[in-house]
C-alpha cells in the first residue's frame, strides 16, 4: 500500500508530494511560508528543503528562480515530483547534495532570499532520534548543523538580502550568536505558542546579511489554539 499523498499549504494551489513513512511538512513549514517575504525576482534558495514544501509554495509569492537544496535523495525525489506536477520546471531547480558543495551549483553573493527549516535537535539528545533515518536526519544535526547552515547563508546571500528561518526558542541565544558571527543581523522575530499560557515552542526569524548594525523588531506572539480551536489568526494562516 502506497503512503504517497498530495497536500497543499495555505490554499496555495501548489501540490506537495509527501510520503508519510519518510517525513511530512507540519505547522513549522506553514508558518515559515507565511512569515517569509522573498524577493520578487532574482534567486531564492530553500536550504534543507525536504520534499520542497516551502520552496515550491513560494512560487505563489515570487517570480524568482528557486533552488531546493536537500541532501536526502528520497526527499529530493519527492520535490522533483512536485516540480513536474505543478509545471514548475522553468522556475524551480532541485539540488540533491550536501550544503558544503553548494557553490558547485550557486555562486557566492548571488542570492536574493533564503528560507530554511533546519534540523532543530543536537545529536547528543539521541533518545529522541527516531528509528526512521530520513526523519532523524531531517530533525537532528546528524548531517549538518546550525553553524553550517548559517555559513552557507552568508556565502550565498547578496549584501542586504534576507534569510528567513523557523527554529526552537531554547536555542535562540545560540542562533543569534552564530548569525552575528556570520554577518547575519536579526531584523524581525516572532514567537509561536500553542496556547496563550504555554511557553513559546517555535520562533520565526528574519535576518539580513550586513556589516552594519540593525534594529530588531519583535512582533506580537502567534497563539495557535484557544479553547481547543485554532485562533482566528492561526486559522487564517493555515487555510490561506
Amino acid at each position: 500500500m502506497s503512503n504517497l499523498s498530495q497536500d497543499i499549504i495555505s490554499n496555495s494551489g501548489v501540490r506537495i508530494f509527501q510520503d508519510k513513512q519518510l517525513y511530512s511538512f507540519n505547522l513549522d513549514t506553514i508558518l515559515l511560508y507565511n512569515f517569509a517575504k522573498p524577493a520578487k525576482k532574482g534567486t531564492v534558495v530553500d536550504l534543507c528543503s525536504g520534499n520542497g514544501a516551502i520552496g515550491l509554495t513560494l512560487t505563489q509569492k515570487t517570480k524568482a528562480t528557486i533552488y531546493l537544496v536537500e541532501l536526502q535523495k528520497k526527499l529530493s525525489d519527492l520535490a522533483q515530483m512536485g516540480i513536474k506536477e505543478n509545471n514548475l520546471v522553468d522556475q524551480v531547480i532541485p539540488i540533491n547534495d550536501d550544503l558544503k558543495n553548494i557553490q558547485n551549483y550557486i555562486s557566492h553573493d548571488t542570492v536574493d532570499s533564503i528560507v530554511c527549516n533546519p534540523p532543530y535537535f543536537t545529536v547528543e539528545n539521541n533518545s529522541k532520534i527516531k528509528d526512521n533515518p530520513v526523519l532523524a536526519i531531517a530533525r537532528h544535526e546528524i548531517k549538518t548543523d546550525l553553524f553550517k547552515v548559517l555559513i552557507t547563508a552568508k556565502v550565498l546571500l547578496k549584501e542586504n538580502s534576507h534569510l528567513f528561518m523557523v527554529y526552537r526558542p531554547e536555542r535562540l541565544s545560540e542562533l543569534f550568536k552564530d548569525m552575528l558571527d556570520n554577518r547575519l543581523q536579526p531584523k524581525r522575530i516572532r514567537f509561536v505558542r500553542s496556547t496563550k499560557r504555554k511557553n513559546a515552542n517555535l520562533v520565526l526569524v528574519d535576518a539580513i546579511k550586513t556589516v552594519k548594525s540593525a534594529s530588531l523588531k519583535i512582533e506580537p506572539d502567534l497563539v495557535v489554539y484557544q479553547d481547543g480551536e485554532f485562533t482566528k489568526e492561526a486559522k487564517s494562516i493555515i487555510e490561506g
